[in-house]
């Protein structure tokens, strides 16, 4: 069975800036990558719709990488991580995984039962899937373009002050020499 088709909202192209109208960027030998917090509401529904990362408990970070290079990039072994300002780092959550699991069951922290809280996880919405479509996956990018998209942790969005986005496994597709690894502050913002 296929996945659910998406409202006109959700099915909209999602077109980020030019590399150069992020603040959080970083170049390394021709390579830039810019990366952006999306953690308000307005962020959120600017990129997502009516679909919402934070009842996943995701905190979706926006990735761009534009090879200006003259060669081709692998990205099969690339690692997204955010470390925060304490030293915890969190790998990011594969779509596929919040699609399976489904949104986040809030913690018992016992105490009298109030009416509404603990019930059942609400089943994914149609508008859901277009976190999944969101997601960063190019395998590759070629000499001269861009690629783009979403990686998601499950971290508090109070966490992001003092703490930064960590890239490494950028491969020159040719000689498969990694690209020195980057690190992007999330307080420059």
């Amino acid at each position: 069975m296929g996945a659910p088709t998406l409202g006109a909202q959700e099915n909209a192209r999602f077109e980020p800036r030019p590399v150069a109208g992020y603040r959080l960027r970083q170049t390394v030998q021709k390579v830039t990558l810019a990366v952006e917090p999306y953690d308000t509401p307005e962020k959120v529904k600017q990129a997502f719709g009516k679909a919402d990362p934070f009842r996943f408990g995701l905190l979706p970070i926006f990735l761009l990488i534009a090879n200006d290079s003259d060669r081709a990039l692998r990205l099969e072994n690339m690692r997204v991580q955010l470390i925060t300002s304490d030293g915890q780092s969190a790998d990011a959550v594969p779509g596929e995984d919040m699609l399976r699991t489904g949104p986040v069951k809030p913690p018992n922290l016992g105490g009298p039962k109030i009416p509404g809280i603990g019930r059942k996880q609400r089943k994914l919405k149609e508008q859901d899937w277009v976190i999944k479509a969101r997601e960063f996956v190019a395998p590759a990018i070629a000499a001269g373009t861009r690629e783009y998209g979403f990686f998601y942790f499950r971290v508090a969005k109070t966490r992001l002050p003092g703490s930064k986005v960590y890239i490494r496994g950028l491969r020159d597709a040719q000689t498969g020499q990694e690209l020195l690894y980057f690190e992007v502050n999330l307080d420059n913002r």
